[in-house]
């Protein structure tokens, strides 16, 4: 399935049909809930209120990356529009802005859904402007081509941060559909540190924080968006409440769009929500 928006076709967020053939989002789900293993539903979030008061951590504290800092990467080409890079075996796509200017910038690593690394891409450029993310640099993975491997969005971070000056407290994560595994395992298990917040999207498997917001210094931000998978998404959002994130209210997201996979309004409100969160 594709959608029209703002005059332009964005490619279904996570159901987009291979060889040219769309599928309809009600199948698209079928297909992810085939890989979602048997597991009890966790008892989703209550009132995150009180989870939002955690406070950003002291710089005094270290961190990895250190907090309050700075990759002070160099050398990187600007503008990049979705250029395919290649380091050590990995392929991700790059999103520059003209606006880059060699000081601390903000970072979002994507893994997308079977839409591929290209649609998602352009799905990033387009709904930039809107959902206040056209002054990130981004790295996008094929959530496909990658599924269950995370090493690979830790390969792109460490590749992007040697390259451009990427800020510390302002990286985030944004997985989708067949990005799942490969999102929850960068970011809860092999860079948890690193991202001041994480959107899991049209989400298919779930996962919990390998740390503690204690153990890590901080508490990073998290929210998971449905697509239709309530039960799942809770898990995730109760794994997030008990590691100390900090979630909205509510969480899991039920907002427009919650119900269905491939939702753009759903994709919408991830992009939208990532803007100002710090560790």
């Amino acid at each position: 399935m594709k959608r029209a928006f703002i005059g332009l076709v964005i490619g279904a967020l996570g159901c987009s049909g291979q060889g040219g053939v769309d599928i309809t989002a009600q199948e698209a789900g079928a297909e992810d809930r085939d890989r979602v293993p048997q597991q009890d539903a966790a008892e989703s979030a209550p009132d995150a209120a009180s989870d939002a008061k955690a406070q950003p951590a002291d710089a005094s504290l270290g961190g990895v990356p250190p907090f309050g800092g700075s990759s002070s990467g160099k050398g990187g080409k600007v503008p990049v529009s979705g250029d395919v890079q290649q380091v050590s075996g990995i392929t991700y796509r790059l999103v520059v802005p003209g606006s880059y200017a060699n000081k601390p910038t903000p970072l979002l690593v994507v893994f997308s859904g079977v839409e591929g690394g290209a649609a998602m891409t352009n799905n990033l450029l387009t709904l930039g402007p809107q959902t206040g993310i056209d002054s990130f640099v981004c790295a996008v993975l094929d959530g496909k081509v990658y599924n269950n491997n995370g090493g690979a969005g830790a390969t792109a971070l460490d590749d992007v941060r040697a390259h451009y000056d990427i800020d510390n407290d302002r990286t985030y994560l944004l997985s989708e559909s067949a990005g799942t595994r490969s999102g929850l395992a960068l970011g809860f298990q092999l860079r948890q540190s690193y991202f001041a917040a994480f959107w899991a999207n049209d989400v298919n498997f779930s996962g919990s924080p390998a740390q503690s917001a204690q153990a890590l210094g901080f508490a990073p931000w998290g929210q998971a968006g449905p697509g239709g998978q309530f039960a799942i998404a809770g898990q995730i959002v109760q794994g997030m409440k008990v590691a100390g994130y900090r979630l909205p209210n509510p969480a899991p997201y039920a907002g427009p769009g919650a119900s269905m996979h491939g939702s753009v309004p759903q994709f919408i409100a991830a992009l939208s929500w990532l803007p100002g969160k710090t560790r």
